[in-house]
């Protein structure tokens, strides 16, 4: 029975653990073997969003997910992202994980919005 007690809990919050999983596994799936190409951007950041939407939802849990990939040359430029939320920081989440390789960077971010 502690098994299904362990279901319900992971199902209120946001497992931010199994959502770093999933976006480092989309990006290194992507990205691990390939070299800066202005002309596939496009579709390596929609390889990388619409892989971890499938595998979040997989999870069955009652959240809302907004998930967003930027994808840049390495090149020494610097890069500053900001987010502000009005949410229920009890419940609410985001989880941003940072990749890169010999040319390209890559920061992706899961946003999680409980449904009430």
């Amino acid at each position: 029975m502690a098994d299904d007690n362990e279901e319900e809990s992971d199902e209120v919050t946001l497992n931010s653990d199994k959502i770093t999983e999933i976006i480092d596994e989309s990006m290194k799936t992507t990205l691990s073997s390939v070299q800066w190409n202005a002309k596939k951007v496009d579709g390596w950041t929609s390889n990388i969003v619409e892989h971890c939407l499938k595998r979040l939802a997989e999870m069955k849990k009652p959240f809302k997910y907004i998930v967003t990939a930027i994808v840049m040359q390495k090149t020494g430029a610097g890069l500053h992202s900001a987010f502000t939320a009005y949410w229920d920081n009890s419940a609410d989440g985001i989880c941003s994980v940072p990749y890169e390789n010999d040319s390209v960077h890559c920061i992706t971010t899961v946003y999680g919005l409980k449904l009430d």
